[in-house]
């Protein structure tokens, strides 16, 4: 076998091993179109189960579900229905629903919108005098009717309460929620 030869015969043989090695290179390497974690998705979704968990809720003949409201963020409306699939509230099972209208409303226990503006108020009139836990996000001030709000601090996603909402509404909030809110 000749130079020409050899080389040849040695590149072939190299080439599944720079191929592993590409390969094995690359595996480090996520492709950012597939990192689907919103952080700020997983922390509300988080925060929002505790707000619904650690409360005392008054007592109603109406519902048959606990229902936690989602209002236009369908992402959030899946990160919620697969924490609290099958989980309850007392005796009322956890139901977690997406809404797009507020004609579409059926007294949920807690809503949550990034709503501002007119279509927050009419959020707020179509829950107003029900026991439901408004939780907002991102609003420059807590608003009459708001119970809960979100915030972006220095150190990350905080949250306001306006307590005398709850009282209006008849929720006893959990010290665990009141200790952990945040003032700005």
């Amino acid at each position: 076998m000749d130079k020409r030869g050899i080389r040849r015969a040695t590149a072939w043989l190299c080439l599944p091993i720079f191929a592993i090695l590409a390969w094995a290179f690359q595996a480090g390497v996520q492709d950012p179109k597939l990192d689907t974690t919103d952080t700020q998705l997983v922390l509300k979704s988080l925060m929002l189960g505790q707000f619904v968990k650690a409360n005392q809720w008054p007592a109603t003949d109406v519902s048959e579900t606990f229902d936690v409201a989602v209002y236009d963020k369908p992402a959030l409306v899946d990160a919620l229905a697969s924490k609290f699939a099958g989980g309850a509230i007392g005796s009322l099972p956890l139901r977690v629903v997406s809404v797009d209208n507020v004609a579409e409303m059926e007294a949920p226990r807690l809503l949550y919108t990034e709503a501002t503006g007119p279509e927050l108020d009419n959020l707020l009139k179509a829950v107003k005098g029900m026991a439901t836990m408004v939780v907002t996000a991102f609003q420059p001030s807590m608003k009459e009717g708001v119970l809960i709000n979100f915030f972006i601090s220095d150190d990350g996603l905080k949250y306001e309460i306006n307590p005398e909402e709850a009282d209006k509404r008849g929720i006893l909030l959990g010290n665990i929620i009141m200790s952990c809110a945040a003032s700005r």
